[in-house]
């Protein structure tokens, strides 16, 4: 398909700034290692990208770029390829990456070959599905479900009874979402996913047996939130666990009964939270983060090092360490065993000269 900046400019107003050739088209977006004359590159890198321009000895169709990149690609193609290359300022090349992306080629989970209800796909018929809604094979819908416009439960899913799912959401292969789940608008959950299902909740009686605690509570999940592949969050003891709008959950995340996370947190793989914690606004947690029971993370913290959180943290900023300290302070930690290591060395050649 054939795409002219001219109207790419008009349909993302609000981030594109300039355009060097309203009457510029792209077949497609693709990698500043590997394109053609014909495509669409993001570049951040502008000295990177010419050096391997030269090498391929080609210039893309168009290139979207910064106001300070966008100057020494103006020098770099007006003796060569000015009337074939097109420049499309931006402000942002990262956003302006992921939303044009998004609109123009992003990756087709429709299954449009099936058709709109596949005929092994079981729906309890108290369910209310919008016309639009669109349901893969073998996948599994329960009694009062209620599913909004535009979304899609791809194959060998299992939506239990009383769940509500808003419009536009991608429910991927093999997810399972348990009963009363709520989901917003626009969420993604990607395959393998389990939400909704019982927490780890166990009492021990006097012969030190277990016996299961029921977790009777529900998962809530707002607008725009993405939940990784073969992640599981759990449903509260009693009332809920939030996930708030925005949040990007990573791949093999935990996320125990109760929790409760707020607007725009990431977590990175492999990461997990015990129950009842509460984690602040724009909270990032890095690969392998663990957060103990009924901890509070203040907004804008940021987990580093596969972070331990065994107390709260009260400040935002960079953290890191078991139990965890601001950055600075775990930095030069790491620094004492070498200092000890020299000390030692230091002592020992003192006895060597005095012995």
């Amino acid at each position: 398909m054939v795409y002219r900046v001219e109207q790419l400019a008009h349909d993302f107003e609000d981030f594109v700034l300039d355009i060097s050739d309203p009457s510029a088209e792209f077949d497609r977006i693709d990698s500043v290692e590997d394109f053609s004359t014909t495509n669409l590159v993001f570049v951040s890198d502008a000295k990177a990208f010419i050096q391997r321009a030269r090498t391929l000895n080609t210039l893309p169709a168009a290139i979207a770029c910064d106001s300070r990149s966008t100057q020494l690609f103006g020098a770099e193609i007006s003796g060569q390829n000015r009337d074939k290359t097109c420049l499309i300022r931006v402000d942002d090349v990262r956003l302006a990456q992921a939303l044009i992306k998004q609109a123009l080629s992003d990756y087709d989970h429709t299954d449009s070959y099936w058709g709109d209800r596949h005929p092994s796909a079981v729906i309890h018929p108290s369910a209310k599905l919008h016309p639009t809604v669109r349901v893969g094979p073998n996948s599994t819908i329960g009694a009062d479900v209620e599913i909004g416009e535009g979304t899609h439960i791809r194959s060998n899913c299992v939506i239990e009874h009383s769940v509500r799912i808003g419009k536009h959401c991608v429910i991927h292969n093999l997810v399972n979402l348990g009963y009363l789940s709520s989901l917003g608008d626009r969420v993604i959950v990607r395959p393998g996913a389990i939400i909704g299902n019982e927490g780890f909740g166990f009492a021990q009686d006097m012969n030190q047996r277990y016996h299961r605690i029921p977790q009777t509570g529900y998962v809530e999940i707002e607008d725009d939130v993405q939940i990784g592949s073969n992640c599981n969050i759990d449903r509260g003891t009693y009332g809920v666990t939030r996930i708030a709008r925005g949040v990007k959950i990573d791949a093999l995340c935990h996320i125990a009964h109760n929790v409760n996370i707020d607007e725009d947190a990431l977590f990175v793989a492999q990461s997990g939270v015990a129950g009842s914690c509460k984690i602040g606004k724009r909270v990032i947690a890095s690969g392998q983060t663990g957060i103990l029971d009924h901890k509070m993370i203040v907004d804008d913290a940021v987990l580093v090092h596969r972070c331990a959180v065994t107390k709260d943290i009260p400040e935002p900023g960079v953290w890191a360490g078991n139990p965890p300290k601001p950055l600075k302070e775990y930095v030069a930690d790491l620094r004492m065993p070498k200092k000890m290591i020299r000390l030692q060395q230091s002592l020992a050649e003192l006895k060597k000269r005095s012995a």
